[in-house]
C-alpha cells in the first residue's frame, strides 16, 4: 500500500516548482541524498517515473502531475486542519448565515442549534427564513454560509447531502367531503380547491409536477405563505391545505382541522444541506456544518 508521509508531498512540490532536486533539499531542510532517496523511493512505490532526470534539473511526467495534485491537495488539508484546530484550542468566534425553508426552521433547527449555541458561546448564528430557491441562491451568491432547502433546484454547482426527511399531509376541516376519506393522493386533491403557496416555491413546483402526472392542474383558491397559514385558511373549510406532517399534527391539536396522509410517493421530501464549498469555510461555519451532519443522522463530513 502506498504511503505518502507529509515530508515526501513537501519535497516532491519544491522538485516541481525548483527544477531541481538539489535546490527542493535545501528548501526542504534534506541532504540531497536524502532528498533523492526519497523520490526514488516513492517512485518504485509507485511503480513510475514522477521526474525526468536531466543534467539541467528535473520535469515532472504526466504521472507526476498527478501525484504533484494529490500531495498539494494533502497539504491543503492539513493546513485547514491546523486552522481547524486552532480555532477550537482558541475558542471558536465568529458569526454564520444560516438560511434555511419554513420546514428546516420550524421542525429540523431547533432540536439541533441549542447544543451548539452551548458549545460555542463564541459563535453567532444569524438565521434566515426563505424559500428553497431562494435559499439556494443565497448560497451561491454568498449572502448566506450554509443553507437548508428541499426540492428541485437549478442546476448549481453547490455542495450537497441529505440531513433530513419529512412527509407531506393534507389538512381539511373536520366537515369537509375529503375528511371521511382518512387518506388521501394527487387525484383527489386536484378535485378540490387548494390553498396555495408562493408560485416560486418548491413546494408550489412539487404540487404542479404532480398534478401533471395526471393530466390536471390544481384549483388554487388563493396563495398564502407558511403553512401556519396554509393551516388557518384550510380551518375555514374554504379550500384544502398541504403541509408538512409535524405542522399539521402541531396546528390540529386545537382546531377544526383533519390530517389526512398522503399516499403518492412524492409527498416524501428530503431536505438537503448546501455550501459553495465546505474546505473553503472559516472554522465557524464549517463548526456548524460538521455540528448538522453529525446530528442528521447521514454520517459525517
Amino acid at each position: 500500500m502506498l504511503h505518502l508521509d507529509l515530508r515526501t508531498a513537501r519535497l516532491l512540490i519544491a522538485a516541481v516548482e525548483e527544477e531541481s532536486i538539489a535546490a527542493a533539499a535545501e528548501r526542504e531542510g534534506l541532504a540531497v541524498s536524502a532528498a533523492s532517496r526519497r523520490l526514488q523511493q516513492l517512485e518504485a512505490a509507485l511503480g513510475l517515473a514522477l521526474l525526468r532526470r536531466h543534467r539541467r534539473g528535473v520535469e515532472v511526467t504526466a504521472g507526476g502531475m498527478v501525484v504533484l495534485r494529490r500531495a498539494r491537495a494533502m497539504l491543503h488539508e492539513v493546513a485547514q486542519l491546523e486552522v481547524d484546530l486552532a480555532g477550537i484550542r482558541a475558542g471558536l468566534s465568529g458569526r454564520v448565515r444560516l438560511c434555511a425553508n419554513e420546514t428546516a426552521l420550524v421542525e429540523f433547527l431547533p432540536s439541533i442549534l441549542p447544543a451548539f449555541l452551548e458549545s460555542h458561546p463564541g459563535i453567532e448564528v444569524d438565521l434566515d427564513e426563505r424559500n428553497s430557491a431562494k435559499v439556494v441562491r443565497a448560497v451561491w451568491q454568498n449572502s448566506a454560509d450554509i443553507g437548508i432547502y428541499v426540492g428541485d433546484v437549478p442546476p448549481i454547482d453547490l455542495w450537497r447531502r441529505p440531513v433530513f426527511r419529512d412527509r407531506l399531509v393534507v389538512v381539511v376541516h373536520r366537515d369537509h367531503p375529503l375528511a371521511a376519506r382518512g387518506e388521501a393522493s394527487m387525484v383527489d386533491i386536484v378535485q378540490h380547491e387548494v390553498v396555495g403557496q408562493p408560485e416560486e416555491g418548491a413546494m408550489s413546483h412539487l404540487l404542479t409536477r404532480a398534478a401533471a402526472a395526471y393530466h390536471r392542474v390544481l384549483k388554487i383558491r388563493v396563495r398564502v405563505d407558511g403553512y401556519d397559514a396554509v393551516c388557518s385558511i384550510a380551518e375555514t373549510g374554504q379550500a384544502i391545505g398541504i403541509v408538512s406532517e409535524s405542522s399539521a399534527r402541531r396546528y390540529a391539536t386545537s382546531t377544526q382541522l383533519v390530517v389526512l396522509p398522503i399516499l403518492d410517493e412524492w409527498a416524501a421530501r428530503e431536505h438537503q444541506l448546501c455550501a459553495r464549498n465546505p474546505k473553503d469555510l472559516g472554522p465557524a461555519q464549517r463548526a456548524l456544518l460538521d455540528h448538522i451532519i453529525q446530528r442528521s443522522g447521514f454520517g459525517s463530513l
